[in-house]
């Protein structure tokens, strides 16, 4: 471990949580988290791109690296199917909202476990279960408070920004550079978050829907 010299207190921490035991994987997400959610930022008031917030579409970028982008899609698509499925059969009998939703993680957890067995490919662990379950219970939430297209919408965008944000950490040279350099990492992720929240134009899908109004 090298010398504290006033602008190596991060990457000192990161070596000091190696030395502790903690695994290099968990220093890598740790450290990339930061860097999807700033990409997150960046589509959605850059390029119009929105989703659940910030940090759905982050934890299920993470959640694509350990499953893959396509069985990830796999896993969200069947947890969305049962979720319907048990959501109409249930509605049948007039339960309360959280009863009928207990009874639809029990018919969730049966079709993860078929769909694991039959792919094992998509190694679903709980974590990755779990997360896609939020994304879906903030589809049916929306469904009830909202409508269908705008869940459908943010549900679309949080996938899409989480594909990218998966394609972003998966890049060697990004996970090398945030493990090696943390400490200028952090201090570039700080700027362009500054930079991004200071933006005040126009979003390039709105190009098109105010472009009568844009003056040339």
């Amino acid at each position: 471990m090298e010398n504290w010299n006033g602008f190596n207190s991060i990457k000192l921490l990161k070596d000091y949580a190696l030395v502790s035991g903690v695994s290099s994987n968990t220093i890598a997400m740790l450290l990339l988290l930061p860097v999807v959610a700033t990409l997150v930022s960046f589509l959605h008031y850059y390029v119009g791109l929105s989703g659940y917030g910030i940090f759905m579409p982050t934890m299920i970028a993470v959640t694509f690296l350990s499953t893959g982008i396509v069985g990830g899609l796999l896993l969200f698509a069947l947890i969305l199917i049962v979720s319907l499925v048990s959501n109409a059969i249930l509605k049948k009998f007039k339960l309360h909202f959280w009863p009928a939703r207990a009874i639809n993680l029990a018919f969730i957890g049966i079709g993860v476990l078929g769909l694991s067995i039959a792919i094992s490919t998509i190694r679903a662990n709980i974590f990755a279960v779990m997360i896609m379950i939020l994304l879906v219970e903030e589809f049916v939430r929306t469904q009830l408070i909202k409508s269908k297209h705008e869940a459908r919408s943010l549900t679309l965008g949080t996938l899409i920004l989480a594909c990218v944000g998966a394609l972003v950490m998966n890049i060697q040279q990004v996970q090398v550079l945030v493990l090696n350099n943390p400490d200028i990492s952090l201090l570039m992720i700080i700027i362009a978050n500054i930079v991004i929240g200071s933006y005040k134009g126009i979003r390039l899908t709105e190009i098109g829907r105010f472009s009568k109004a844009i003056r040339k």
